[in-house]
């Protein structure tokens, strides 16, 4: 079994290097450093305007860290036909699982103390917590993570319960009580529990190593499940064989197609717009990334960083519909519509312009509320109009000539 688990271990790593190259480009890297380093300047800001003690600092940190507990469970690497050839093997399965267990360790472990550290400046501050009783409670949350990542495997096997109540259900619960009496009372007691539950979830899944009663469907889905959402988020810099996109009518958005008049050289465009409004990735995209810009413009009173917030946002949608063009041109049965390639190209920026300009709008009127009608709302609000110009006029047609050859 161990030897099976470093064999899948082996193929899973070479396939996330893979699409991690393709991901961490320049383009990425670069808005990376720029959101990090917004939201950076958006945190010491905040951290400057608190001068005592806020009274909902503790519910705050309390509400955070919970949820940062929720973060990562087992990776099983779990395949469709293991129910079928490998259920033989069912009774030795309990080995494979610890490693996974090993494995799934460190990114919860790394996850919850970068989310302390980062904490921790509010958490002194805003929920008047010692720096000794933030690095306790941060021992405390690893420890108790470790622990619950039990619990997935007990799901396993059927027996996450504690009578008629799930096991998980407990967990939180339990995590909520000892990091309410952690942050309001003593610290210490985070560690305490934790290591009580930890003790007492790694005995209680020693007694699944003779079990042997794997719950192979869900297993199976619950694997395959995470490793969806994995390359989902793989499918928004690049092609992910195997994620395709959820379609959903949106009858109630019809009327926003009346504009586009029923002719030959709009075939495109109505297409276009149609798949658009209809995909749940890149309408999605849009915006998630417009909100966000639009949140950061909001929050952010320095004007050069709003001004490359602004910048890059524009050019990062309008980089995340090129693959949209794709997609369309790879079926096949568009190319029976007897329409040119610029025709295609045109009626595809017309759509980027459309897209992008609400972008734009939307983000001025984030810019006009935090400097007013002022020089520095101006020179950033053009300064976006610019990058959106240049990505529909310049940089897109070029690109999409690409994928016409």
């Amino acid at each position: 079994m161990l030897k099976l688990w470093n064999e899948r271990l082996r193929r899973h790593q070479l396939n996330q290097f893979k699409y991690l190259r393709l991901i961490f480009n320049d383009n990425f890297v670069l808005a990376f450093i720029v959101l990090i380093g917004a939201l950076g300047f958006w945190y010491s800001n905040l951290l400057g305007t608190i001068h005592h003690q806020l009274v909902f600092g503790k519910p705050i940190v309390i509400l955070l860290l919970f949820l940062t507990i929720q973060i990562g469970g087992v990776a099983t690497l779990l395949e469709d036909p293991d129910s079928t050839f490998l259920l033989v093997k069912e009774k030795e399965f309990y080995k494979y699982f610890k490693a996974a267990k090993r494995y799934s360790s460190f990114m919860p472990i790394v996850t919850v103390a970068l989310v302390n550290f980062l904490l921790s400046a509010f958490s002194s501050r805003g929920a008047g917590l010692r720096i000794v009783d933030i690095v306790v409670i941060a021992v405390g949350l690893i420890i108790y993570k470790l622990g619950s990542l039990n619990i997935n495997l007990m799901e396993i096997y059927n027996q996450a319960k504690l009578g008629n109540v799930s096991m998980r259900i407990v967990s939180n619960v339990l995590l909520v009580i000892s990091l309410i009496v952690s942050t309001y009372l003593f610290s210490w007691t985070m560690i305490v529990i934790a290591v009580i539950y930890y003790l007492f979830l790694n005995n209680q899944s020693k007694k699944l190593e003779n079990s042997g009663q794997l719950q192979w469907d869900f297993a199976i889905e619950t694997e395959n499940q995470r490793m969806f959402r994995i390359k989902r988020f793989y499918n928004l810099f690049t092609d992910v064989p195997g994620v395709n996109s959820k379609i959903k009518r949106r009858k109630w958005l019809d009327g926003l197609f009346k504009p586009i008049k029923p002719v030959s050289n709009n075939t495109y465009l109505y297409l276009f717009a149609r798949g658009f409004v209809r995909n749940n990735e890149y309408i999605g995209l849009f915006l998630r990334l417009t909100v966000i810009q639009a949140i950061m413009l909001v929050l952010i009173d320095n004007f050069y960083i709003s001004l490359i917030v602004e910048m890059l946002f524009i050019y990062l949608v309008g980089f995340q519909l090129k693959p949209y063009f794709k997609e369309v041109m790879q079926n096949l049965m568009q190319r029976l519509y007897p329409i040119e390639g610029k025709t295609k190209i045109s009626d595809f920026t017309k759509l980027s312009t459309i897209i992008l300009s609400i972008q734009w709008f939307i983000s001025a009127l984030a810019i006009v509320y935090k400097f007013g009608l002022s020089m520095n709302s101006l020179i950033i609000i053009v300064a976006g109009l610019a990058v959106l110009i240049f990505v529909n006029y310049f940089y897109m047609p070029r690109q999409l000539k690409k994928y016409l050859d």
